[in-house]
C-alpha cells in the first residue's frame, strides 16, 4: 500500500462500505506486522501514516466495537491514546468522552493492555476539556465505576492511578497552565479518591496492590500544590515544608497508609505476605515520607509510624541476614528482593533521622536509635547493591546537617531546577556555622559508630577467589561510597578521631598472629580517605603505620596478593609530601619500593579481573615517582649524595624489567628525571647522558635492523599491535625526563648551555635514526613533538643559541613530510609562542622558514582543483592553519613574512581560494579548518589597522601597517587582489553555511568578526562597496532574497552602526544566514 492508497481510502470512509476496507486494511496490516518479519518496516510505517491522518478515529472506532483480536484492539486503542495526547481531536470532542466511557465498560475486565490505553485516551481527553468541568467529570467517572461492582474495580483503580500520571505527563501538549489547574482539581478531590481506594482495597489482594498503587501515585500529586511547591524550594535554604494533606487531612490515620506500614511490619512473619503487596506498602510509604521535612505533628505522626514500620520489620527480615555480615550474599537469592523492599525505605530515611536527632535532643525516640543500627547492620552487608542503601541513609544524614539536601524536580513548573540539580540559596556563613555547632554534638555517638560500620564494609573477604558471589569491582566502586561517606564524617566526628579510631583498629591487628591482610587494607583505605582532612604531621598512626609498611607479611599469590600491595602503594602515594619532610621514613620507603615492593609484583599471578594487576603495577610506579618527585631534594641530600645514586640504579633496573607495563615504565622514567633534575647542572648532564645512554643500549640491536636509507612514505607498521616498540618509547622518555627543574642560584656563573640541550645534542644523531626509521608510528611521533615541546619550552633561554635547535626543527619538517599528522604543526605553533616575543631577528627568521615549511604544502593542497591532489585530512589543515594564526598573531613574523618570503603571499592567495570551496563541499569536516583559515586572513587585516598598535609609532609597525594593506588591497597575488576575493569569498561561506543552523558552529560567527575588521579600519571603503555587490551576485534564491530591513545596502548600514557592539553585529551577521536558509527551504519545498 503506498501514502496515494492510504489518502484514498481515508477520504471516503463516510460509508459503512469504505470504513469496512479501511477497518480491513488496518487489520492487514496489524497482522503482517505480527507475521509478515520480511516486511515489518513496511507494515509499521503505513501504520504510523494511518494514526496520523484524521479519518482514524472512525476507523479505529469501529475496530474496538467489533473486534475481539488482542492485536487489534490495543492498536486501536493506543492510535486513541496517541491522538489525544497529540492534541489530534476528533471531530465530536464533547461525544469522545462517552465513547471512552462505554468502550470502558466493555473492556473492564481485560485485557489489561487495551484497558490502559482506553484509560490513558479518557484521561487526556479530559485535559482538552475546560477546567471548570475537571471535578464533576472525576466524580462522575467515580460513581459510574463504583457502581459496576467487583469486575469494575480494576477499571476504577487503573483511572485513579493513571490521573497523576497524566496529570505531569508532559506528551500531553496541553499548556502548563492547563497541566497545573487539572492537577489542582484533581487535588481538590483527594479525600474522595482516598476513600475510593481503600473501599476497592478490600475486594481481594490483587486489588489491594493496585489500590496501594494508586495511592502512592496520588500523594506524588500533591507536588503539583502551589503551596507545597513554593515551600519545597525554600527547604534548600533550610525551610520546612508538609504538604496540606498530611497538615489538615490527616494522612497518618488514613487507612490505607496504616494498612501498608501494617503488611510492612509484618513482611518477615510466619505469615507469608506476597513481594508484590510488599513493594507496593513501600511505594506508598515513601511518597508519605517525601512530602515532608517538618518534624512536628502531624508530619511527625507519618514519619513515626514509617520508622515504626521499618524497624518492626527489620526486626523480623534482617536476622535472617547476620551470616551474610561476612559470607557474600548471592545477587539474586529468595531473600534478597524482600530485603530490598526494606532497604529502599531505609535510604531514603537519612534525613528525618538526622532532623529528628537535632530537634529532640536528649528525648530522642528510641526508635531512630533503632533505625541507626538498621543502617548500618545494611551498610556492613556483603551485597553492594543492598548495602548501598546503607550507604544512602548516611549519605542522607550527612547532607541535612550539611544543608546540602537535593530537590527533586518540579515537573509542573516550566522554570525547574534541572533533574538532580539544586537551587542556590545565598546563606549567612556565620549563623550556619553556629547551626552546625549547635548539632554537632547530638549528631557525633551516631556518626562514630557509622564511621566504624564503614571501617567493617571497607574490609575485603580473606580469600577472595573463594568468595562465590564477590565481585571486585562492583565492590570498588562501593568502597569508594564508603570514602566519600566516611571524608564527610569528619566534619562532626573530626578527622583526628577517626585516625585515633582506626590507631587503635591497628593495634588490635598487629596483636594477631597472623596479621589479616584484609584488616590492614581496610585501615589503610580510611587512612587515605580522610588524612588529607586532618593537620600534617600531627598524628602518630600514620608514621607508624608507614613505619610498618615493609614490616608487612605480604601474601605471595592470589587475589589477595595484588589487592594489599595496591593498598601500600596507596598509601606511599598518599603520604608522599610527609616522606619529602622527613629523611629517614623517606629513605627507608624508598628502598623499600625500589628494592622490595615494585620487584615483588611481575611475578604475582594474574587476578580473576585482568584490570587488578595492571592497576597493581599502575599504582606501584606512580607512587615511586610522586615520592621521587615529592623529596627530590631530600633525595639527594641524604647520605652525603650517595643515596640517590642507589635508588636511580634501583629504578633504572625497574625500568628495564620488560614485565611491567610500558605506561609504568615510562613513569618510573620521568621519577629518574626528577630526581636527576635537583642536581647541580654539570652533574645532571653528566647523569642525563649516562641514563640516556643506557636507555639507548635495549635500542641498539632494532637501529642495527635498519635499512641505510628511511623508507619515507612507504613505512608501514610492523609490529602486532600496530605500535611502536617500547623500547623507543622509553629512549625519547629518557631524553625528556627531566622537567620541572628548580631555578638556579642567580649568584652562580651562567652557563653557556642548557644540559638537558646538551645530551640532547650528543645523542641528536641515535634520536635522528630513531624518529625518520619509524615516521608510521603515530603515538611515537607524537611523544617525540611532545618531548620537544618541553624540552624547548623549559630551556627557552638557551635554545636559540643550542646547535641542535635547527636541526630539531628540520627533522620534524622531514617526519611530518613522510607522514603527516597534527601534532607536528602544534610542535611548531608551540615554538613560535615560545620565541616570537623575544623578536630576535635571527630567531624570527628561522620560526618564519618553519611556518612556510610546514603550511604551504597544506594550502596548495586546499586550494588545488578537485581531483587533481589527495585531499589533506582536515586535522591536519586545522592544525595547520591554527599554527599560522598564531605566527601571524606575532608583528614580527608577519612583517617578514609579508616583506621577506615567497611563501607568505601564495599561502594567502590559496587561502582566500579554499575558504568557500572547504564550505561549500564540507563545513561540518572542515570547520577547524575554516575557522582558523579565517583567523588568519583576520589577523593580516588587523595589523593593517593603525588602531592595531594602540599608539605605539614604532617603525616597524608603521611599516607593518603599510604592508598589511598592500598586500590586502594592492598587490596583485597569483589570482588576484586579495580583498575583492576575500569580501565575495565571506559571502559564498554565509551562503554555504545557511543550511547548517548558522546559529551553533563557529564558521558564520568567524565570518561576522571578519566582517567587522573590514568595516572598522582602513579597508572600510573598499568593503562598503564590495559587500552589498558580493550579496547580490550569489546565485538564486540567495541574491535576491535580502530584501526590507535586510536589502544588502540597508543591512550595509545596519552592520556599521553595530560594528563597536560584537555581539549585536555578529547576531544580525546570523541573521543573514538564517534568512538564507529561509529562501533555501522554500525553493526545496516549491521543487
Amino acid at each position: 500500500h503506498t501514502d496515494c492508497s492510504l489518502q484514498e481510502g481515508l477520504a471516503c470512509t463516510q460509508s459503512p462500505v469504505a470504513m469496512a476496507d479501511a477497518a480491513s486494511q488496518v487489520v492487514g496490516h496489524i497482522h503482517g506486522l505480527h507475521r509478515d518479519f520480511a516486511n515489518t518496516q513496511a507494515h509499521s510505517e503505513w501504520l504510523q501514516r494511518f494514526q496520523q491522518a484524521q479519518e482514524a478515529w472512525g476507523v479505529v472506532h469501529g475496530l474496538l466495537t467489533s473486534h475481539t483480536e488482542e492485536v487489534v484492539l490495543y492498536f486501536a486503542s493506543h492510535t486513541i491514546a496517541s491522538k489525544l495526547q497529540a492534541g489530534q481531536l476528533p471531530p465530536d470532542a464533547g461525544a469522545c468522552r462517552a465513547q471512552l466511557l462505554n468502550c470502558l465498560a466493555r473492556f473492564r475486565s481485560g485485557p489489561p493492555a487495551v484497558r490502559r490505553q482506553l484509560v490513558i485516551a479518557f484521561v487526556d481527553c479530559q485535559l482538552w476539556q475546560l477546567p471548570a468541568e475537571d471535578s464533576p467529570w472525576l466524580t462522575d467517572s467515580i460513581r459510574q465505576l463504583s457502581e459496576g461492582g467487583v469486575e469494575a474495580v480494576p477499571c476504577l483503580l487503573e483511572l485513579l492511578a493513571v490521573i497523576p500520571e497524566e496529570a505531569a505527563n508532559r506528551k500531553v501538549m496541553v499548556s502548563a497552565q492547563r497541566r497545573s489547574s487539572f492537577a489542582q482539581s484533581m487535588l481538590l478531590m483527594s479525600s474522595s479518591v482516598l476513600d475510593a481506594l481503600c473501599n476497592a482495597a478490600g475486594t481481594s489482594e490483587a486489588a489491594a496492590v493496585a489500590a496501594l498503587r494508586a495511592c502512592s501515585r496520588w500523594l506524588h500529586l500533591q507536588n503539583a500544590s502551589p503551596a507545597l511547591r513554593a515551600q519545597k524550594k525554600t527547604a534548600g535554604g533550610g525551610g520546612r515544608f508538609c504538604a496540606d494533606i498530611i497538615r489538615h487531612g490527616k494522612l497518618h490515620e488514613n487507612p490505607l497508609l496504616k494498612r501498608a506500614a501494617q503488611v510492612l511490619a509484618g513482611m518477615g512473619g510466619a505469615q507469608s505476605v506476597s513481594l508484590e503487596l510488599c513493594r507496593a506498602c513501600a511505594d506508598l510509604l515513601s511518597e508519605a515520607l517525601a512530602l515532608t521535612n517538618d518534624v512536628t505533628d502531624p508530619a511527625r505522626q507519618v514519619v513515626l509510624l514509617v520508622v515504626e514500620a521499618v524497624v518492626a520489620a527489620s526486626r523480623q527480615v534482617l536476622p535472617m541476614t547476620q551470616v551474610y555480615l561476612e559470607r557474600w550474599m548471592e545477587q539474586e537469592s529468595e531473600l534478597t528482593p524482600r530485603v530490598a523492599v526494606l532497604g529502599r525505605l531505609v535510604s531514603e530515611l537519612g534525613g528525618a533521622f538526622t532532623r529528628f536527632v537535632v530537634a529532640d535532643g536528649p528525648s530522642l525516640p528510641q526508635l531512630f536509635s533503632d533505625i541507626s543500627d538498621v543502617a548500618q547492620h545494611f551498610v556492613m552487608l556483603r551485597h553492594t547493591d543492598l548495602a548501598r542503601c546503607g550507604l544512602d541513609f548516611w549519605y542522607q544524614a550527612l547532607s541535612a546537617y550539611l544543608g546540602a539536601e537535593s530537590q527533586e524536580d518540579d515537573p509542573y513548573d516550566d522554570d525547574s531546577v534541572a533533574p538532580g540539580g539544586q537551587a542556590t540559596f545565598n546563606k549567612d556563613p556565620e549563623l550556619e556555622m553556629q547551626r552546625r555547632n549547635a548539632e554537632r554534638p547530638l549528631l557525633i555517638p551516631f556518626m562514630q559508630k557509622m564511621v566504624k560500620a564503614h571501617y567493617q564494609a571497607v574490609r575485603y573477604p580473606p580469600e577472595p577467589e573463594q568468595e562465590a558471589n564477590f565481585e571486585w569491582d562492583e565492590f570498588v566502586r562501593y568502597r569508594e561510597t564508603c570514602n566519600l561517606n566516611i571524608t564527610e564524617a569528619c566534619l562532626i566526628v573530626t578527622p583526628q578521631w577517626i585516625i585515633q579510631y582506626i590507631g587503635s583498629v591497628l593495634e588490635e591487628v598487629c596483636k594477631r598472629n597472623p596479621i589479616t591482610w584484609q584488616d590492614i587494607d581496610a585501615c589503610i583505605f580510611v587512612l587515605t580517605g580522610v588524612a588529607s582532612r586532618a593537620p600534617a604531621g600531627q598524628d602518630t598512626v600514620i608514621p607508624k603505620l608507614i613505619e610498618l609498611l615493609p614490616q608487612l607479611p605480604y601474601p605471595t599469590e592470589g587475589f589477595k596478593a595484588l589487592l594489599l600491595r595496591s593498598s601500600a602503594s596507596r598509601l606511599v602515594l598518599f603520604t608522599s609530601g610527609y616522606l619529602a619532610l622527613n629523611p629517614v621514613p623517606c629513605k627507608e620507603m624508598l628502598k623499600f619500593l625500589s628494592m622490595t615492593h615494585l620487584p615483588a609484583i611481575p611475578p604475582l599471578t594474574q587476578a580473576p579481573d585482568p584490570d587488578a594487576k595492571k592497576y597493581c603495577e599502575a599504582i606501584a610506579c606512580d607512587a615511586m615517582k610522586m615520592v621521587m618527585t615529592a623529596a627530590r631534594k631530600t633525595i639527594v641530600a641524604a647520605d652525603g649524595g650517595a643515596l640517590w645514586k642507589d635508588v636511580v640504579s634501583a629504578v633504572i633496573n625497574l625500568v628495564a624489567d620488560t614485565r611491567f607495563n610500558v605506561d609504568c615504565r615510562a613513569q618510573l622514567v620521568f621519577g629518574i628525571g626528577q630526581v636527576l633534575s635537583v642536581l647541580d647542572w654539570a652533574e645532571l648532564e653528566h647523569m642525563l647522558n649516562i641514563f640516556v645512554g643506557r636507555m639507548e643500549e635495549p635500542i641498539m640491536p632494532l637501529l642495527n635492523a635498519l635499512p641505510a636509507e628511511p623508507l619515507g612514505s612507504r613505512a608501514v607498521k610492523t609490529t602486532r599491535d600496530g605500535k611502536a616498540p617500547v623500547e623507543l618509547k622509553l629512549y625519547i622518555a629518557s631524553v625528556s625526563s627531566v622537567y620541572n627543574m628548580p631555578p638556579r642560584d642567580g649568584e652562580l656563573a651562567q652557563p653557556d648551555h642548557h644540559p638537558v640541550l646538551g645530551v640532547v645534542e650528543k645523542h641528536f644523531a641515535t634520536i635522528e635514526r630513531v624518529c625518520l626509521h619509524h615516521t608510521q608510528y603515530e603515538e611515537l611521533m607524537e611523544q617525540v613533538c611532545l618531548a620537544f615541546s618541553y624540552i624547548l619550552g623549559f630551556s627557552r633561554e638557551y635554545a636559540p643559541k643550542s646547535t641542535v635547535f635547527v636541526p630539531m626543527m628540520k627533522l620534524m619538517a622531514r617526519c611530518c613530510e613522510q607522514h603527516p599528522q597534527p601534532y607536528y604543526m602544534g610542535l611548531i605553533r608551540s615554538v613560535i609562542g615560545f620565541f616570537a616575543a623575544a623578536a630576535n631577528s635571527q630567531m624570527d627568521a628561522v620560526l618564519a622558514d618553519l611556518t612556510g615549511l610546514f603550511i604551504l604544502p597544506i594550502a596548495k593542497n586546499l586550494a588545488a582543483a578537485p581531483g587533481t591532489v589527495q585531499p589533506m585530512l582536515p586535522p591536519i589543515s586545522g592544525s595547520a592553519f591554527e599554527m599560522m594564526a598564531e605566527a601571524v598573531r606575532h608583528w614580527n613574523l608577519t612583517l617578514l613574512g609579508i616583506v621577506s618570503t615567497q611563501w607568505f603571499p601564495e599561502v594567502l592567495d590559496c587561502t582566500i581560494e579554499a575558504l568557500p570551496r572547504l564550505t561549500e563541499e564540507g563545513q561540518a569536516v572542515y570547520e577547524r579548518t575554516i575557522c582558523a583559515m579565517m583567523r588568519f586572513v583576520r589577523n593580516v587585516l588587523l595589523w593593517g589597522d593603525p588602531e592595531t598598535s594602540r599608539g605605539d609609532t614604532a617603525p616597524e609597525l608603521v611599516e607593518l601597517q603599510k604592508q598589511a594593506q598592500a598586500i590586502m588591497a594592492e598587490r596583485q597575488l597569483p589570482r588576484g587582489v586579495a580583498l575583492p576575493r576575500l569580501i565575495h569569498a565571506m559571502a559564498r561561506i554565509l551562503a554555504s553555511a545557511a543550511p547548517n543552523n548558522p546559529s551553533r558552529g563557529e564558521v558564520v560567527p568567524t565570518v561576522a568578526e571578519v566582517y567587522r575588521t573590514l568595516l572598522i579600519g582602513p579597508f572600510e571603503y573598499v568593503a562598503s562597496q564590495q559587500i552589498p555587490l558580493a550579496l547580490k551576485s550569489l546565485p538564486a534564491p540567495l541574491g535576491t532574497c535580502l530584501v526590507g530591513e535586510q536589502e544588502p545596502s540597508r543591512l550595509l548600514q545596519q552592520l556599521k552602526m553595530e560594528k563597536g557592539d560584537n555581539r549585536r553585529f555578529t547576531k544580525t551577521v546570523v541573521g543573514v544566514a538564517e534568512q538564507f536558509a529561509v529562501a533555501l527551504k522554500k525553493t526545496q519545498i516549491s521543487a
